[in-house]
């Protein structure tokens, strides 16, 4: 009865505390090994995908900033041809005598520069945007202000109009929208 015992016990049997063969450990470590490379794998992404975020957000608010500062300098252009275009019809202005009547200047004047208000790129752009609030104001001052009186109560707005207007860089395509800009004042001033 020995032997039988001794026969039976002699087969490998994988039971309770009895130990692993190779194979079985070497399932295990490429498991654990598998499942530690994806933990650092993702611990990494992690780290990287912060740093390609950030600087894709950079890149994108500077694509803004340039966007933004191009429409600023179009409205600039724009307001300051207004702006001259109203100071030549004013001077050319005869009480009683002229075809043209102070309404018609006035209202000419405000109509154009609520134009540019209005649009959408301006709210978008400039609106609740605290590095154009001087801008905003002013725009909104002389939209309000009487055309005959901007250069007895708001001339401080003219003058900073006219500082922006020299401001922008000369380029060509500044002085092709300056045309569009100025036909377009002559068609609709009195329309």
């Amino acid at each position: 009865m020995n032997e039988l015992v001794l026969k039976n016990n002699s087969t490998p049997l994988v039971e309770g505390n009895q130990p692993l063969n190779g194979s079985a450990n070497v399932i295990i470590y490429v498991i654990l090994g598998i499942f530690l490379a994806l933990i650092i794998g993702w611990l990494i992404w992690k780290i990287v995908k912060k740093q390609v975020v950030k600087k894709k957000e950079l890149k994108e608010r500077n694509k803004k900033q340039i966007e933004a500062q191009k429409k600023y300098y179009e409205y600039i252009l724009s307001i300051w041809e207004i702006i001259d275009y109203t100071n030549k019809e004013l001077d050319k202005f005869v009480v009683s005598i002229g075809d043209i009547k102070m309404i018609q200047i006035k209202d000419g004047a405000r109509k154009l520069i609520k134009k540019l208000i209005v649009r959408d790129d301006f709210a978008e752009t400039f609106v609740n945007n605290p590095q154009y609030e001087t801008f905003v104001n002013n725009v909104e001052r002389l939209c309000v202000e009487n055309c005959n009186l901007w250069k007895n109560k708001i001339n401080d707005i003219l003058v900073f109009f006219e500082e922006q207007y020299k401001a922008v860089p000369d380029s060509e395509r500044k002085f092709e929208y300056l045309e569009l800009v100025r036909k377009s004042i002559e068609e609709q001033f009195y329309a």
